[in-house]
């Protein structure tokens, strides 16, 4: 037996809006938790539920009375006159238990004998007015506000309410019977197959059967004698004087022979088949609909990811040929701050330097006259950084996404997502983020150079030449990385290492394993400019996702509509 609360998280279930169906998937979404509510409420209660509805005016508190039996809903001239809901119910009849719809707060009130007053009921509230008849015990006959009226929470609580009906009684008059809101719902209850009394109150004497029964056909309602009543015009105390009519007698009769207890069984039978075969056939419809827009979210992404590479390529060929000279001083600088600390050859470094000063002027590197502390040449890097190119491949590619992935209808939840504070790299956000990436690169460097020097054993500090030039290779080698290649440092090692290495210094630096430095160096440098580029496209990975129903909950989607297809 179903419990009287949701089967999963209906919030879970969710679209981004990439196809033409996502408004309909909104609407199946908002529909299903209540329909699941009705579905678990009615399972198992023996009671049948009996709605009318009708437009302003009508006179349906005016029927609901004369059903009753007594004066329990007011009525009036005064439009509107029902405010809010009023169920006519067993003292023992269980109405009020579990009811489903919880924005609905229920009241009850006895009404043994004759009640004081009628009831203008209130808006929000459902006031049950419970009597002791045991003829109507089996029914929950309902009084409701007006189907056409201006106020949305009164509109709504109907349709709420005729989703608990097992029978409805629409209530029509003359000026309203053609009116277009009452009789799209006509329709709608024909269409699902209720059973529903058609009562067109307010007659005129000349009106017959025949007429109203003639102009609903032609409208394509057709309704079946017992089920079509023409009640009279009365002017005074409607509600007494009506019950005295034979019209309205004769609507009674078949009113109470149709819900009566012993049919109850079967009513309540065929009603729960027909909520049964629609909740599943809904949440067909949705799987189906879901699926597909999980398709095209996957489409999405695939073009996100290509909107993505493009301007990551076009980045670092930026990079590769307009890195900011100064900065990439300051690198050299940083690098040759962090190797001085592990240089085990501090007492032939200038003899070593006179040696080294000549090519490597050649090469670009530049010595400085004072050593400066990691956190000092970090500080002066960040300053001199040039992050523009990096800013403008950021906004680059949130134009791209906006121009090119964007949902056409400004109520798609993607494109208001896409859109929301946040979801793009603030200038500050960048430049954290490239600042990071330079420490973590400086600290790479730095835990690099120390393992290699921890390998220098005292006995073979003859190589001190080729261990110094290496040295100054590394250095190199991190120009040429951030430069944006290794083929200017292959060249060096060619041409300006090889005279100097000794069968000592290749066992402690493979000229492979320089190589493998300079490429780590250029990769790793790389990673950490277009990481900037990576995080702004995670975060349109993480908003789309955001709005796609997951897996966990689409499984149970089917496995619900398998358990209904069983039931």
């Amino acid at each position: 037996m179903p419990d009287n609360h949701s089967p999963l998280a209906w919030a879970n279930i969710r679209c981004p809006g990439l196809t033409p169906a996502a408004k309909h998937i909104q609407r199946i979404v908002q529909e299903l938790p209540r329909r699941w509510a009705v579905y678990a409420y009615k399972h198992g209660r023996e009671l049948l539920w009996v709605v009318l509805v009708g437009g302003t005016g009508t006179g349906k508190s005016t029927i609901f009375n004369a059903i009753c039996g007594q004066g329990l809903s007011a009525t009036g001239v005064e439009r509107p006159k029902t405010l809010g809901p009023i169920v006519c119910a067993h003292r023992q009849a269980p109405v009020q238990d579990d009811f489903p719809f919880e924005s609905v707060a229920v009241r009850s009130h006895s009404a043994e004998g004759e009640i004081s007053s009628p009831r203008p009921g209130a808006p929000g509230d459902l006031l049950i007015i419970e009597h002791s008849r045991e003829d109507l015990a089996h029914l929950a006959i309902v009084d409701t506000p007006d189907l056409d009226s201006l106020e949305v929470r009164n509109r709504a609580i109907v349709e709420d309410l005729y989703l608990l009906a097992d029978a409805v009684v629409f209530v029509t008059s003359q000026e309203k019977y053609a009116d277009e809101v009452p009789f799209q719902f006509l329709q709608r209850i024909r269409l699902d197959g209720k059973i529903c009394f058609v009562l067109l109150n307010k007659a005129e004497k000349v009106l017959r059967w025949e007429d109203l029964n003639a102009s609903l056909v032609e409208q394509g309602v057709s309704m079946a004698r017992d089920f079509l009543w023409v009640l009279p015009y009365i002017p005074a105390n409607p509600s007494e004087q009506l019950r005295r009519q034979e019209e309205f007698k004769g609507f009674l009769a078949v009113f109470l022979a149709q819900l009566a207890r012993e049919t109850m069984p079967q009513v309540l039978a065929l009603e729960r088949q027909r909520r049964t075969r629609a909740l599943r056939e809904q949440l067909g419809e949705l799987i189906e609909l879901l699926e597909h827009e999980h398709g095209e979210a996957r489409a999405w992404l695939g073009r996100l990811e290509a909107l993505h590479k493009s301007v990551c390529d076009k980045l670092l060929d930026q990079q590769r040929k307009h890195f900011d000279q100064e900065s990439r001083d300051y690198l050299q600088a940083e690098v040759r701050a962090l190797f001085s600390k592990y240089d085990v050859l501090r007492k032939p470094r200038r003899f070593v330097f006179k040696i080294l000063l000549s090519p490597l002027k050649l090469l670009g590197l530049q010595t400085q006259g004072r050593q400066e502390s990691r956190r000092d040449v970090l500080l002066r890097i960040r300053k001199k950084l040039n992050l523009e190119p990096i800013m403008a491949a950021v906004e680059k590619l949130n134009r791209s996404v906006l121009e090119n992935l964007s949902p056409s209808d400004p109520n798609a939840p993607l494109y208001r997502t896409l859109r929301q504070s946040g979801i793009k790299l603030s200038d500050e956000e960048i430049r954290a983020r490239v600042w990071d990436e330079q420490e973590k690169l400086a600290v790479w460097l730095e835990d690099t150079f120390n393992q290699l020097a921890q390998g220098i054993p005292k006995s073979k500090e003859w190589g001190i030449y080729s261990t110094s030039v290496l040295w100054g290779a590394l250095i190199l080698s991190f120009e040429t990385a951030i430069g944006g290649g290794i083929t200017f440092l292959e060249a060096a090692l060619d041409s300006v290492l090889a005279p100097f290495v000794t069968k000592g210094a290749v066992e402690l630096f493979a000229y492979q394993e320089l190589h493998k430095i300079a490429r780590q160096l250029a990769k790793r440098y790389q990673e950490g400019v277009l990481s900037v580029l990576h995080e702004q496209r995670d975060r349109y990975v993480e908003g789309i996702q955001s709005l796609t129903t997951p897996k966990g909950t689409m499984d149970e989607l089917e496995a619900l509509r398998h358990s209904l297809a069983a039931a």
